[in-house]
């Protein structure tokens, strides 16, 4: 018999504010965190004890723990979002990197790090930093860390796929009542056409957008199909609301069509 073990813990780490400031008189020191590792097409979250220099846990009430990912080539911030707080008055505190927020990061190394604000309220919906502080990765007060995308929990994926070619189609000119609408250009899917081959479309619409679009399939052989061999895979949704879509299936081509009322469709990315 084959015993095979599996474990679910959390992946937390240890951050620091200088609350003490001496890192002399203390009892602990804490030389460095160790990096953190994420996968993609699932949701990864990230556990964060705040600690003074006494490794005693910090009280952060009226502050907010922002998460921060950068490129280690670039520089440029790909990721910002807040900590949601567990217990304020012992700085706990944790951020989720989603599904749909992986699927942008190739797998490698990035850095990361974790700042704390005070915010001033504007009204329901906006707000002014009135303070933002480092918070320090180890008591050496290092706040540039360590974050590895370590591969997809579904094995390796296809490189991805651009698109930006929309062809904009006006059904009128051909007696046809339907709206005018656009489709991408032609996806060519035959190297991944078994039955259960996974195939991700994100979208990236313009802030103004406003519409509907719906992933079409095609089981035609040989060249590209005609307008007569798509079929509408779903149902019609909003590429301002839902980012990505998952399409289950063989397939011999997909494409996009959809139906802008004000906006854009910039680009589609698939894998």
């Amino acid at each position: 018999m084959q015993l095979n073990s599996v474990y679910l813990y959390s992946n937390k780490i240890d951050v620091f504010t200088n609350a003490l400031a001496s890192w002399k008189t203390e009892r602990y020191r804490q030389v460095y965190n160790r990096n953190l590792k994420i996968f993609r097409s699932v949701d990864n979250r990230i556990d964060l004890q705040v600690r003074n220099s006494d490794e005693k846990s910090a009280n952060i009430t009226g502050s907010t723990l922002v998460f921060n990912l950068v490129t280690r080539d670039t520089k440029d911030l790909i990721l910002a979002k807040d900590c949601i707080v567990v217990d304020a008055a012992k700085g706990k505190v944790y951020v989720v990197i989603t599904e749909a927020e992986t699927l942008s990061l190739e797998s490698g190394f990035y850095n990361f790090t974790i700042t704390q604000e005070v915010r001033e309220t504007v009204d329901s919906t906006d707000y002014y930093v009135t303070a933002r502080t480092p918070m320090y990765i180890d008591s050496q007060y290092g706040v540039i860390a360590t974050l590895e995308v370590s591969g997809d929990v579904f094995g390796d994926i296809a490189e991805t796929l651009k698109i930006n070619k929309f062809a904009r189609i006006n059904p009128a000119t051909t007696g046809n009542t339907e709206p005018v609408y656009i489709t991408s250009s032609i996806i060519d899917t035959k190297n991944y056409d078994t039955a259960s081959s996974l195939h991700t479309l994100q979208f990236y619409a313009s802030a103004d957008y406003v519409g509907t679009a719906i992933v079409q399939g095609s089981l035609a052989e040989g060249g590209t199909p005609n307008d007569l061999l798509w079929t509408d895979i779903g149902v019609a949704f909003d590429p301002t609301t839902d980012k990505y879509k998952n399409i289950v299936g063989k397939w011999s081509f997909l494409r996009v069509r959809h139906y802008p009322t004000a906006g854009t469709l910039d680009k589609i990315l698939y894998r």
